[in-house]
């Protein structure tokens, strides 16, 4: 076939463009195909800010990825001279919880609510509450972490196709054949990012990813504004209990207006067709309860807001594997609204799948295994 590609990457978000910029930077002839805009709002990655940190992932699986995710941040930073991951610091505040293990392995401090709120007077936090600081967090801006990584991809030879939807595809003897409205292309492997549109690839081995709806609002501080600016700051976490969640936030960037803010659950369910992206009054009141208990001098006007999604796996573990039934076909899904800080280090883990090369971090976690016996027993 002429249009042949040692690998395609079927949708170019956070893990897709990633791993094209690392397919590509290994001499590999890649073809990108992402059915939207690039980059888009119609996923999981846009927003204007992510978040990034380490001491949360001390003695788990994600530990080596965070690692080498911070590691790669900064070289794509000193290949292009972008500045994608700003260094904040991460506050985790809480009424519960210890520390003790992250002794000796990663720099943090835990700090009392009287220390927090000295510290950063932006809070008000009950007596019995603690933070931990994690002085390596920060934000990452996902647009330009997509797009730098898809013009660096391009500037080494990647071809990168948007508005390009595929509508089907087979896997042959020697190859793999990806149908588009607009053609054919062939490729000895293919890494399939899609999403939450990953549903339907996978649906055959009886694992389900559940989208959920997840409204980010911006609004502008009422008092002392200044005082929410970037280095001012850092990012944040707290308890939502009434929500069974936790609420997050970001310090003001000049980017954009506002003060950021969302409330990290996993609640109404929708699939990426018929996801309702328009903002509701509750979606804003949702925001408007910690501004109010915890942050009230931002509790002024609203900005924006806009609406995302997350993919989640029964788990909520990613999945990062080959296919099962799919000897050239591999698979990055499920991030369950985490998974942007992991992208570069995860697209780097795909990348390398694909073209049989020894991964730089081992991954016996992120498999489909788990998800099989999971089905199998259902």
């Amino acid at each position: 076939m002429k249009n042949h590609y040692d690998v395609i990457v079927v949708g170019i978000g956070a893990m897709g463009s990633a791993t094209c910029y690392h397919l590509a930077s290994r001499g590999a002839k890649v073809l990108g195909l992402e059915r939207f805009d690039l980059p888009h709002a119609q996923g999981s990655s846009h927003g204007y800010s992510r978040h990034t940190k380490t001491a949360v992932y001390v003695d788990t699986p994600y530990e080596p990825f965070i690692g080498r995710s911070f590691e790669l941040w900064r070289l794509l930073e000193g290949e292009t001279g972008q500045q994608i991951l700003v260094t904040t610091g991460y506050l985790r505040m809480a009424n519960s919880g210890t520390w003790d293990h992250l002794r000796g392995k990663v720099r943090h401090e835990v700090l009392t609510a009287d220390e927090v709120t000295y510290r950063y007077p932006q809070f008000t936090l009950p007596d019995d509450y603690h933070g931990l600081y994690d002085p390596n967090g920060g934000l990452l801006r996902p647009e330009l972490a997509i797009a730098t990584h898809i013009i660096q991809a391009l500037r080494s030879g990647a071809e990168i196709r948007g508005r390009k939807a595929v509508t089907g595809w087979k896997e042959t003897s020697n190859c793999v054949e990806v149908e588009t409205e607009h053609g054919r292309y062939s490729a000895d492997q293919v890494v399939f990012t899609g999403g939450a549109w990953t549903d339907r690839l996978i649906a055959g081995l009886g694992i389900r990813l559940t989208v959920s709806r997840q409204p980010l609002a911006w609004v502008w501080p009422a008092r002392n504004a200044v005082s929410f600016d970037v280095g001012s700051l850092p990012i944040w976490q707290i308890p939502a209990p009434e929500e069974n969640g936790e609420y997050y936030g970001f310090p003001m960037m000049p980017d954009h207006p506002g003060f950021k803010l969302a409330l990290h659950t996993y609640g109404e369910t929708s699939d990426p067709e018929h996801l309702d992206r328009d903002a509701r009054p509750e979606d804003e009141e949702e925001v408007r309860r910690c501004l109010r208990r915890y942050i009230p001098d931002a509790d002024g006007p609203l900005m924006a807001m806009r609406i995302c999604m997350y993919t989640s796996t029964e788990d909520y573990i990613p999945v990062l594997d080959r296919h099962p039934a799919h000897d050239r076909v591999t698979v990055g899904c499920g991030f369950s609204g985490s998974g942007f800080k992991f992208s570069c280090a995860f697209g780097e883990w795909l990348a390398e799948t694909a073209l049989e090369q020894p991964n730089t971090i081992d991954n016996e976690t992120f498999r489909f295994e788990r998800l099989l016996k999971s089905a199998t027993t259902a």
